[in-house]
C-alpha cells in the first residue's frame, strides 16, 4: 500500500503523486477496450488516437468566458474546428478551443488524444454525461452514475425583480452540478433545490449569491398535507335553486359520504366505484331515471371540483367515497351546470360536516449506520415520530428501515452525521400519506 499526502497550495506533494501514478497505475492504452452501446449492439473502442473519435462529458462549468465543459478522450484523436455528434440527442457540436487545465491556469492545445483529461470551450447543448463521437462512427459510452438528492430547501428570491435571474441561476446551476435538481411543488408553489446534503446545498446557494449578485432566502420546504373523512354522513340534502331572470337553475341531489379504507402502502383509499386516481370514488344508486346520466356525470365532476380544497385547512381532500342516493331534476331549468355546481356544494357541506381529519406525507427511510451508533440513531428516529420496520446487520454496519413523516426529515443529514461522526447515510423514497396525531394537526392547523 502507497499513502501519499499533499496539499493544492503550493503544489505541495503533487510532484509525488503524479511519480506514483505513472509508477503504478497503468496507462489508458494499458486499458480494456472501452464498452458502449449503438442500439441493441455493443461496440469497443481501444485507447488508439487512430481510432474513431469517442469522449465522455463529466463536468460542465459556466465561466465568464461562456460554457466550459470538461472531457475525457477514450479513443481517437479531436482537433480544433473539428465537427462532432453527441449521441444521445443526435446533434453535432463544433469544438472551439481545447484547454488543458490546472487548478485556475488554463493552456492551449491543438487537439487531444485518446487518454487525454481536457476542456473544450465553444460546446452549446453537450450536458454532463453525453457522449460525444465521430459522426460516421456513432456510440454512446454510460454516464456516471448519479446518486438521488437526499435533502431538499425552498428557495425564493427577496424582491420580485429577481425571480426570473433566480430561476436561470437554478437552471445553470443544476447543468453544471447533476447531483442537484430544481422543482417547483405544485401545491405549495415553492422552488425546492434538492442536493446530496446539507453542506452541499449551502455551497450551492452561496455560489448563487456571489456569482449572480442575487439576494435570495432559504427556508424549511413547506409539506402537502391532505385531508381525509374519518367518520362521513349520510343522507345529506343539497338543492340548487337559482333564478334571475329567463332560464334558472334547479338541481336537487342526495349524497352519502364516507371513508375509503386506507391502502397501508400508499396511504390512499381504495374502493369500488369511479376512481381515476387520488383516492377518491364515486357512484351512484339513483334508480328509476330521476337523474338521467349526463347529470350524475356532472354531479361527480362537481364533486371533484370540492375536492381541491378541505374544510381543515384548505388542502386537497382524498380517500372517500360519495354515492348520489337521489335526485330530482325541473324540466326546464335542470341543467348539467346546474348538477355541476350543485354536486360541489353538497360535498362541501357534507365535508364541513363530517368529522375530518389530517394526513401527512410518509417516506422510507433506509439508515446505514456503524454498529456503535445504532441505539443513537434508533433513538433520534423515535423523536421523530419514525416506525421501524426492520434491521438487518452486515459486517460492521446495519441497516435500519423506518417510515418517517416527510416533516421531520428536515436536518436529519447534519444530525445523522453528527451521531456516526460522519459515517452514516441514508436514502428516503416517498411511500404515501399517514394521519397526523392530535397534537401536531392542532400545531400544523394553527400555524
Amino acid at each position: 500500500m502507497v499513502v501519499l499526502c499533499g496539499s493544492a497550495y503550493r503544489n505541495r506533494g503533487v510532484e509525488p503523486l503524479l511519480d506514483a501514478i505513472v509508477a503504478y497505475l497503468p496507462s489508458p492504452a494499458d486499458m480494456p477496450p472501452v464498452r458502449g452501446t449503438l442500439g441493441s449492439a455493443v461496440r469497443e473502442r481501444v485507447a488508439d488516437p487512430a481510432a474513431p473519435f469517442a469522449a465522455l462529458a463529466f463536468k460542465v462549468n459556466a465561466t465568464a468566458t461562456g460554457r466550459m465543459t470538461c472531457l475525457r478522450v477514450y479513443s481517437g484523436t479531436m482537433r480544433k474546428g473539428d465537427t462532432v455528434l453527441d449521441a444521445g440527442t443526435g446533434r453535432t457540436e463544433r469544438i472551439g478551443r481545447i484547454l488543458r487545465v490546472q487548478a485556475d491556469r488554463h493552456a492551449e492545445m491543438e487537439q487531444a488524444v485518446a487518454g487525454d483529461i481536457v476542456a473544450v470551450v465553444g460546446l452549446k447543448t453537450t450536458r454532463a454525461g453525453s457522449t460525444l463521437c465521430a459522426p460516421d462512427a456513432p456510440l454512446v459510452l454510460e454516464p456516471p452514475t448519479v446518486a438521488a438528492p437526499v435533502v431538499s430547501v425552498a428557495v425564493e428570491a427577496q424582491t420580485s425583480t429577481d425571480t426570473g435571474r433566480l430561476a436561470s441561476a437554478l437552471a445553470r446551476l443544476v447543468e453544471e452540478d447533476p447531483s442537484l435538481a430544481v422543482r417547483t411543488d405544485p401545491e405549495t408553489g415553492q422552488t425546492v433545490l434538492s442536493g446530496m446534503g446539507e453542506l452541499h446545498l449551502e455551497v450551492a446557494v452561496e455560489k448563487i449569491r456571489r456569482s449572480h449578485g442575487l439576494r435570495i432566502g432559504v427556508g424549511r420546504p413547506r409539506v402537502a398535507y391532505r385531508e381525509t373523512v374519518a367518520r362521513g354522513v349520510s343522507g345529506l340534502v343539497y338543492r340548487h335553486v337559482k333564478q334571475d331572470g329567463g332560464a334558472g337553475q334547479f338541481a336537487h341531489v342526495v349524497l352519502d359520504v364516507e371513508a375509503l379504507e386506507r391502502d397501508t402502502d400508499t396511504g390512499t383509499g381504495t374502493g369500488s366505484g369511479t376512481d381515476s386516481g387520488g383516492g377518491f370514488v364515486f357512484r351512484s344508486s339513483v334508480v328509476g331515471g330521476r337523474v338521467p346520466q349526463e347529470y350524475i356525470r356532472a354531479v361527480e365532476a362537481g364533486c371533484r371540483d370540492a375536492l381541491v380544497e378541505g374544510p381543515l385547512g384548505g388542502h386537497p381532500v382524498t380517500g372517500l367515497r360519495v354515492t348520489l342516493t337521489d335526485g330530482a331534476t325541473h324540466p326546464k331549468d335542470s341543467s348539467e351546470m346546474a348538477f355541476r355546481a350543485a354536486g360541489r356544494f353538497a360535498l362541501r357541506e357534507a365535508l364541513r360536516v363530517s368529522v375530518m381529519e389530517l394526513l401527512e406525507p410518509v417516506v422510507e427511510v433506509v439508515v446505514t449506520v456503524p454498529d456503535e451508533a445504532v441505539g443513537g440513531v434508533l433513538g433520534d428516529l423515535a423523536a421523530r415520530r419514525g416506525r421501524v420496520s426492520g434491521s438487518a446487520a452486515r459486517t460492521g454496519t446495519t441497516v435500519i428501515t423506518a417510515a418517517v413523516p416527510l416533516a421531520e426529515l428536515f436536518g436529519y443529514a447534519s444530525r445523522l452525521r453528527s451521531r456516526t461522526q460522519g459515517r452514516g447515510t441514508f436514502t428516503a423514497r416517498p411511500t404515501g400519506y399517514a394521519p397526523v396525531p392530535a397534537a401536531v394537526s392542532a400545531a400544523v392547523l394553527s400555524g
